[in-house]
């Protein structure tokens, strides 16, 4: 697993990645960059959806997974900035497959889910995977 750095913005608003095995991730850190003061507000409902893939024969789609990742769970009330340096409340769940599943590759995309961003705005994302 290698480290991945990623930026979500209003002109890439998602990131896909795709790989000949099971995708596992695990989310380090994450950073929200807006001018605006009311950013606890704003990240209350938002997520980052992840959508697992995994594409077999004649291009089906074996299973295909999402998993909403609240940005609620990183903060309080009284976190001063929206800069989530130690994530552990983000559990990524491998998709589950039988053994012998005819799986030719995965795929992986990750986008925000009720959060719009605005020119000035951006999401950081750092994780292993």
């Amino acid at each position: 697993m290698a480290l991945q750095h990623i930026r979500l913005d209003h002109r890439q608003p998602e990131a896909r990645f795709a790989g000949n095995s099971m995708p596992r991730l695990e989310f380090r850190q994450a950073l929200f960059r807006t001018p605006r003061t009311d950013w606890q507000q704003r990240l209350y409902r938002a997520a980052l959806v992840v959508t697992t893939i995994a594409h077999g024969l004649d291009g089906r789609h074996l299973v295909v997974d999402h998993q909403p990742l609240r940005f609620s769970l990183l903060y309080n009330n009284t976190w001063p900035e929206p800069v989530f340096r130690e994530i552990n409340r983000w559990p990524y769940k491998p998709v589950e497959l039988r053994e012998n599943a005819p799986v030719t590759h995965w795929s992986v995309e990750l986008r925000l889910r009720e959060l719009r961003l605005g020119p000035e705005e951006w999401v950081e994302l750092i994780f292993l995977g």
